[in-house]
């Protein structure tokens, strides 16, 4: 309970220090969710990333992974995210889940391609995953053009419906997140008729050529230049949004920052991921709530707690927070709902049923 009315006092500093920085003189960095790359390994091979054509070192051991979820619980996580890479390839993700539950008591969700979703539902539903988020980037042969994987699509919709059945309906929250490209901007609202039916909901996410694992990537069948589709798709949105606010999982500053930044924009905004959130990667570099920035350190040459507590950790949030930086779109939506913290608020309200995702995962 402390934690999160220390958390509460921390939001309303950073929406109050994007009129003075005067206030973030009081704010340390204190996450309260942690994004782990558990392993390397990743069975798509996306056009939008590298990852998979990395050749992955030595894998994280359990033990070495449960170790790190004591120094998370030493700092306050409260919500802890498992990645990749994918991270289903890992044959101990069952026993990741449990042992973080029980050693953090934290809500865990992961992120996953799907590809392996349909085969792991059981051990997923068994260990009490808390949320779970699948990349779906179009409808049948634009999303395995996207993923590189054939029968990708249909993957993704046998794994949600397993959920479904074996939970008897009652299954963690699914959400389905597209990255917006070229390829398939015009199939959203096609892919939201498609997770109105599996009953999840969607999100999506921008390419970001600044992260360290986009970097290099071929954009010239990723960017998007007809400001036209994307105007009438963020307006599709909006009016979805408006109708049926549970099914997308975004708010409206976030619509609008997208519009902003398909058109090729830098939406101007302040940065708190730094404050919020801790990064770690496969070899136990840790990063401040940002891919795009070099890492402040390493698990295995120092603790968590004494990164975090670091005048240079602190150095860095505030260097995020005022964009001297990469300007990446790493947790963008979160850092608006600060920024607009009022209208936030007001839209949360208006909008309950619409946040009873974020509900489930808060409480």
């Amino acid at each position: 309970m402390y934690h999160l009315f220390r958390k509460l006092i921390d939001i309303n500093l950073l929406y109050l220090s994007k009129y003075s920085r005067f206030f973030l003189n009081f704010i340390q960095p204190r996450p309260i969710e942690a994004s782990f790359k558990v392993t390397e390994r990743c069975n798509s091979r996306c056009i939008t990333c590298n990852v998979w054509k990395n050749v992955p070192k030595n894998e994280l051991t359990t033990q070495e992974i449960e170790n790190v979820f004591y120094q998370l619980r030493e700092i306050g996580i409260k919500y802890i995210g498992f990645t990749g890479g994918e991270c289903l390839l890992r044959d101990d993700i069952g026993e990741l889940i449990k042992k973080a539950k029980k050693i953090l008591r934290a809500k865990v969700y992961i992120i996953t391609n799907g590809i392996l979703l349909e085969e792991k539902a059981k051990i997923l539903l068994e260990q009490g995953v808390d949320y779970i988020s699948v990349s779906l980037d179009g409808i049948g042969k634009t999303d395995e053009k996207i993923r590189g994987v054939p029968g990708h699509y249909e993957k993704v919709i046998r794994g949600i419906k397993r959920l479904r059945k074996l939970s008897s309906g009652k299954s963690p929250p699914i959400n389905i997140g597209t990255t917006l490209v070229k390829l398939n901007l015009h199939e959203i609202p096609k892919l939201i008729e498609v997770c109105k039916k599996l009953n999840v909901t969607w999100s999506y996410n921008l390419l970001d050529t600044s992260l360290y694992f986009f970097k290099g990537i071929d954009t010239s069948q990723l960017l998007v230049n007809d400001e036209n589709l994307v105007d009438k798709t963020i307006d599709y949105l909006y009016e979805i949004k408006k109708k049926d606010p549970e099914i997308i999982n975004m708010n409206f500053k976030s619509l609008e920052f997208a519009r902003e930044y398909l058109k090729n924009k830098k939406p101007n905004f302040h940065c708190t991921m730094g404050y919020l959130r801790v990064l770690i990667d496969s070899s136990l570099n840790v990063y401040s709530g940002c891919w795009a920035l070099p890492p402040m350190g390493n698990l295995r040459k120092e603790n968590l707690k004494d990164i975090i507590r670091s005048p240079k950790y602190k150095q860095r949030t505030k260097q995020m927070f005022d964009l001297n930086c990469p300007r990446c779109t790493c947790g963008y939506a979160f850092s608006l709902a600060i920024n607009f913290l009022p209208s936030s608020l007001i839209e949360a309200i208006k909008n309950f049923k619409g946040y009873k995702t974020y509900l489930k995962m808060i409480v």
